[in-house]
């Protein structure tokens, strides 16, 4: 093959990628409406699948995709039936169509799979008899996020289209009037220019006539004519300035014009290319369905997903970013909200549970996202119990703590009831991701649950991802943006206060030069002089921080640090204010938490821990960083080399917790990770992985496989992973 015809041949098939995507996604909904209908088959619908997927066998055969067309063959004959009403599927008959569905998205994605073993489920089915059902295995349960793939297509509609066509001839009428108004700026500069030549030939005539008059001589031809010369210059002169009068005022007119045309049609564009990454929300739940009914299938829980708002459009990155969060939801809803038929029943409920997401437009260009189950709902009581165990909260707060603020309580992270850690969730980090994720895009969650009866989570974003509001402060002569969605309130007391009491809470203060970690480089006020303080506020607690100075409020345009600063602590960002200027925008999540940790008191010398710890590291450098922290803590440590050492050691001797780097020579961290959690003696051993692979995939496989907690190098803290092995390590006293 020819190097043109690879090129065309690539082009073909992200072209077809792209059509696949679409007439899946609108085969899959269309396959959970007809279910919906349960033995009554919608004809409409029933043709509106069958025609899509005949669609699809067409296009593939067209690039030559012999897999997708002989699955795509198959389902369409067996759907020919369901269309001919000889065929009424079953729940396992719709099943099979959606696995059939998820075969050929892979295939579109470019995996390897084989589509044998499909293909001969939906021969059985054009096989059986009329209104038969179909019986499948059931398949594994796919907990892994699932994957949305990335087009390098982006489809505009028309009216977008439209709009930046009409605002680009606004632009271009724009340009040819300011490049009329520079013609005219030059014709008056040359005027100017004129102007000056004439001004400086009087020069040496109004010299002449001051030493007329300092002198006191008659007056000759040659003064008059000096004077002559000078009347006709200033009779010209006002004249000119008239001119320049009229030219100036005419051009500022102008300029008062075309500068409202431009920035009506810079808006224009704008607004055109934001509505142009819009995607409806349902686009991100396409893949869900499967997910969840294999999940809830394997779980032996019955669940109807319902989405409302799904038309409403967001920017796709809010929506990419709000993916991991939902999933987690979703998770968290199947796994301990929903509860078994049996015990619906007994309750009086439908058999059937039900998780229900609804959008909904907010006012400020933002969107409200309801994740709702009907499940047994959240016991207050339970999670101030788990808070104050975990040292969250003290015993007296958990005494005077509201219901409501008890359930912000679950947003923290490692906060988790259920004293079962499965593959589904448990571990206490779901709600905290999703605050984590929604703070970042400018947003807020809140939990409300009636117990016995539902839960609520509320997430509120912006519909685009570039600008928020936020309150500008000044603090040790630096600019700062505080995201407004976390400000409770603004306030001003004496400086020097370590704390407030405002109502029942009594909330840490702390400079905000401080919080962010730059003590050293600043001057702590203890003087009397009265000081604004700003109140922090998200589901990990509360912060008062003091500043110099409030300066406004404002919509921010965000710009991202770079990768080279990505791990600048408690700073998200940098904001362009109206003047122009740079300001860094506060991570007030982040700020918060780290602020109100390093309030708790460190572990005093006499106050040592006791444990064995077993350190797996490669680098001799990390090993004995590791090394030295915890056995300056009091724990005893061994270390090994690498996963193959440590088992060997793990055979020979007894330890209370492993400390493991991932990327090692012979058995890596993974690897071992699944070796312990696979050896019935050692499976309750905990695991804690300290590795420089960041990406969301490493952590969300290194926790898949069974580790209790998972901590990058790169962001690594002394007190931050002394507390995480406190947490992890079993009760040795």
């Amino acid at each position: 093959m020819t190097g043109n015809d690879e090129e065309l041949r690539e082009t073909l098939l992200a072209t077809f990628r792209d059509e696949a995507d679409e007439l899946l996604t609108a085969i899959t909904d269309d396959l959970i409406a007809l279910e919906r209908g349960g033995a009554e088959i919608d004809p409409v619908v029933s043709e509106s699948i069958y025609r899509r997927t005949h669609s699809l066998k067409g296009a593939a055969r067209a690039v030559s995709v012999r897999e997708i067309e002989s699955i795509c063959q198959h389902l369409e004959t067996a759907l020919a039936r369901v269309r001919h009403g000889e065929l009424v599927p079953d729940a396992a008959g719709y099943d099979l169509f959606h696995r059939a569905i998820m075969q050929i998205r892979k295939l579109v994605d470019g995996e390897k799979v084989s589509p044998v073993a499909i293909i001969r489920e939906l021969r059985s089915v054009t096989s059986t008899k009329p209104h038969a059902s179909v019986e499948r295995e059931q398949p594994p349960v796919r907990s892994e996020i699932p994957q949305i793939r990335e087009s390098e297509t982006v489809r505009i509609a028309n009216k977008s289209l439209d709009r930046l066509i009409a605002g680009s001839d606004e632009l271009l009428v724009a340009r040819l009037s300011m490049a009329h108004r520079m013609r005219e700026m030059d014709a008056m500069m040359l005027q100017f220019s004129l102007w000056q030549w004439a001004h400086v030939q009087i020069v040496t005539d109004q010299r002449q006539i001051e030493e007329l008059i300092h002198s006191g001589r008659e007056i000759s031809g040659e003064d008059l004519r000096s004077l002559d010369r000078i009347i006709h210059f200033l009779k010209k002169n006002r004249e000119f300035i008239d001119t320049l009068r009229y030219g100036l005022t005419t051009q500022l007119k102008a300029n008062t014009r075309d500068r409202a045309a431009l920035e009506s049609s810079t808006q224009m564009i704008t607004d055109a290319i934001h509505d142009a990454v819009l995607l409806p929300f349902s686009y991100i739940f396409t893949r869900f369905h499967d997910f969840i009914r294999d999940v809830a299938g394997s779980s032996g829980k019955q669940v109807d997903f319902v989405v409302d708002g799904g038309e409403i459009e967001i920017d796709r990155r809010v929506l990419e970013a709000l993916k991991d969060p939902l999933l987690h939801l979703i998770r968290n809803a199947i796994d301990h909200g929903v509860e078994h038929p049996g015990t619906r029943i007994a309750r009086g409920k439908n058999p059937k549970g039900r998780i229900h997401v609804r959008v909904v437009p907010l006012a400020g260009s933002r969107v409200g996202i309801d994740v709702s189950d009907d499940g047994h709902g959240i016991n207050p009581a339970a999670i101030r119990e788990t808070a104050h165990k975990m040292g969250l909260i003290t015993e007296e707060e958990a005494k005077t703590i509201s219901d409501a603020d008890s359930l912000d309580l679950t947003l923290r992270s490692g906060l988790s009831t259920n004293p079962v850690v499965t593959k589904l969730s448990g571990r206490g980090l779901g709600l905290a991701i999703v605050e984590e994720v929604t703070s970042r895009l400018g947003g807020s969650v809140s939990v409300t649950s009636i117990p016995g009866q539902n839960t609520c989570v509320r997430m509120s974003v912006p519909v685009h991802h570039s600008n928020f509001r936020g309150i500008v402060v000044r603090s040790a002569r630096r600019s700062y943006v505080i995201p407004m969605q976390h400000v409770r309130q603004v306030i001003r007391i004496k400086s020097g206060r370590d704390d407030i009491r405002l109502g029942d809470e009594l909330i840490r203060l702390i400079s905000l030069e401080r919080a962010l970690g730059a003590e050293d480089s600043i001057h702590i006020m203890n003087d009397d002089r009265i000081r604004p303080v700003v109140i922090l506020a998200s589901g990990a607690g509360r912060l008062g921080v003091f500043v110099d100075e409030i300066v406004r409020v404002q919509e921010v345009v965000v710009r991202a640090l770079g990768s080279q600063l990505r791990y600048v602590k408690r700073i998200t960002g940098a904001g362009i204010l109206n003047d122009g200027s740079i300001a860094l925008v506060i991570d007030a999540l982040d700020l918060i938490t780290s602020s109100l940790q390093r309030r708790t008191p460190e572990i005093s010398s006499t106050e040592k821990e006791s444990g064995r710890v077993l350190v797996v590291e490669d680098s001799v450098t990390s090993r004995e960083l590791l090394r030295s922290i915890l056995e300056e803590a009091g724990y005893d440590v061994a270390t090994a080399n690498d996963g193959a050492e440590a088992l060997q050691r793990l055979k020979d001797e007894e330890y209370d917790i492993v400390i493991s780097d991932v990327d090692m020579p012979r058995i890596n961290g993974f690897a071992l990770t699944e070796a312990i959690r696979s050896n019935t003696a050692l499976s309750r051993l905990p695991v804690v992985l300290v590795t420089s692979l960041d990406s969301p995939a490493d952590q969300e496989y290194g926790i898949h496989l069974g580790a209790n907690a998972y901590i990058i190098k790169s962001i690594f803290e002394k007190e931050a992973f002394l507390k995480v092995v406190r947490e992890v390590i079993p009760d040795v006293s």
